[in-house]
């Protein structure tokens, strides 16, 4: 958790569409990272107004109050990162669409374990079908919290990775990206 003075400071600074990674404490949370291979287990895209557009297994894809997320969860660290080749008007697209396609969806256990069976088994050189081809139609109807800010990105004409279909991209996978940087990070003791 921070103190609310300095959430209020990170909050006044973030801007429509940026991706907000969470480490959270915890046993599930250590494990959801070791099967993603990530210092990061939750991605958060953020809609503006100090929301956040977020999917979880207790509330589904929904709209969170991201001064309540940080001043009352036990997150470990944070890190926002932001695409600066967008225009206000494309972050404003990428926000519309993760709302349009997702607000109010189920959380897909079925695809948090098709990502992280499809994501072993590329690294192994074995299911090629996670490599992104031209003219993909992402499947919004199965969402973890990673896949659906990256197939907002997506659909929105933004591609996070090149490498993997929005479906199955990992928290390390925005770092990993060529067009987002980090502008924030923070460890929380």
């Amino acid at each position: 958790m921070i103190k609310p003075a300095e959430a209020r400071i990170l909050i006044k600074h973030l801007r429509r569409g940026d991706v907000v990674l969470v480490s959270e404490k915890g046993l599930k949370h250590l494990i959801s990272k070791l099967l993603q291979r990530s210092r990061w287990n939750h991605v958060m895209l953020y809609i503006g107004k100090g929301r956040t557009i977020e999917s979880t297994p207790r509330k589904g894809a929904h709209i969170c109050n991201l001064m309540h997320d940080l001043t009352r969860k036990p997150y470990a660290a944070y890190k926002v990162l932001r695409n600066m080749k967008l225009s206000q008007t494309e972050r404003r697209k990428v926000v519309e669409t993760a709302l349009r396609l997702f607000n109010g969806k189920k959380y897909s256990w079925g695809q948090y374990f098709k990502i992280i069976v499809g994501r072993t088994l590329q690294l192994r050189g074995g299911n090629k079908s996670v490599v992104c081809t031209p003219n993909h139609k992402c499947n919004a109807l199965a969402v973890a919290c990673s896949n659906m800010v990256a197939m907002a990105y997506y659909e929105a004409g933004f591609p996070v990775s090149s490498r993997y279909k929005p479906e199955f991209i990992v928290p390390k996978d925005y770092e990993g990206s060529p067009a987002l940087r980090t502008v924030f990070e923070r460890e929380i003791r």
